[in-house]
């Protein structure tokens, strides 16, 4: 054990000053142990304290600083300067990567602002779009209700009219002497004063034309339709016609787009089973059965 020069107290290990020569702890000798163990042996022999580094200005001799220990240095900072090349070639690739990484950077930030941009462009377009969109929704509403409309018209201006099928077309035929014959099989006087025109009218993608009568009075025309219809059996051998009878069917004067429901409203009957399907003013009525209620169809739906 020693006793440091400066505190008086006991220490195991400590330092020594070769100018001094006095016995120090590593406290009071300002230095720590593990810096004192790096100085190595021959810069140990020559170690100051503080309070001589102070009092003493620093003379190079022999015992001061050896050529060995200089050589010494010298060999360290030689050692240390031999990875230098190596550093400075790995930071040049660093600050290169960094640039590209910079680059990458900006042209991603631009390609970005310009993508903000477009997305911005986009969104207007969007917007727009949307109220056009509404606007065609209306269009499309107020152009179905002016086709509902159309259609309702057209129909009320045949609500005279007297359609007559199955009559076969013959030269020089006399339609009003038809329709004569017609009402008398059926026991309803059709005078020539009620008839506001008579007309042959083609059916679509077929060969037979229509007989359209259109009556001035209304009700003369449905009598006429319900006598008609009360025949059953009324043919074409009934009113004089020569050839294979066939069967005659007298109904209202239906418009194309009233025929297309009329057609649909028979194909949705017969699959929810509706026993009856008339015409009658101009107007689709279906039954379910007997005891149930009436329903009036002016669109595809049941």
């Amino acid at each position: 054990m020693k006793s440091c020069a400066v505190c008086s107290l006991q220490f195991s290990e400590g330092v020594y000053c070769t100018y001094c020569s006095r016995d120090m702890d590593f406290g009071c000798a300002k230095i720590s142990e593990v810096g004192w163990k790096k100085l190595g042996a021959d810069r140990r022999a020559q170690w100051k304290c503080p309070m001589c580094k102070i009092s003493s200005p620093t003379v190079v001799t022999s015992e001061a600083a050896s050529i060995e220990t200089i050589l010494s240095e010298i060999r360290d900072l030689k050692r240390q300067l031999l990875s230098l090349p190596t550093l400075v070639e790995d930071i040049q690739v660093i600050k290169d990567e960094l640039s590209q990484v910079k680059a990458t950077c900006d042209s991603t930030a631009g390609k970005l602002e310009e993508y903000g941009t477009r997305l911005s462009v986009v969104e207007s377009k969007i917007n727009k779009l949307e109220k056009l969109q509404d606007v065609v929704n209306n269009l499309q509403l107020d152009l179905r209700k002016v086709k509902f409309e159309v259609a309702a018209h057209d129909q009320r201006s045949r609500l005279n009219n007297v359609e007559i099928k199955r009559i076969p077309t013959k030269k020089n035929e006399n339609l009003f002497a038809i329709v004569e014959a017609i009402g008398r099989k059926v026991n309803c006087v059709c005078p020539k004063s009620q008839v506001n025109y008579i007309s042959r009218v083609p059916i679509y993608n077929s060969n037979e034309k229509l007989i359209i009568v259109s009556f001035l009075n209304r009700y003369v025309k449905e009598d006429f339709i319900a006598a008609a219809r009360a025949d059953k059996d009324l043919s074409t051998s009934d009113i004089g016609l020569q050839g294979v009878p066939q069967r005659i069917y007298v109904n209202d004067h239906l418009s194309a787009e009233h025929k297309k429901l009329l057609s649909k409203v028979k194909v949705m009957a017969k699959e929810r089973s509706y026993e009856y399907v008339w015409v009658k003013h101009g107007k689709i009525h279906i039954l379910k059965n007997q005891s149930s209620k009436l329903l009036i169809i002016r669109k595809s739906q049941i």
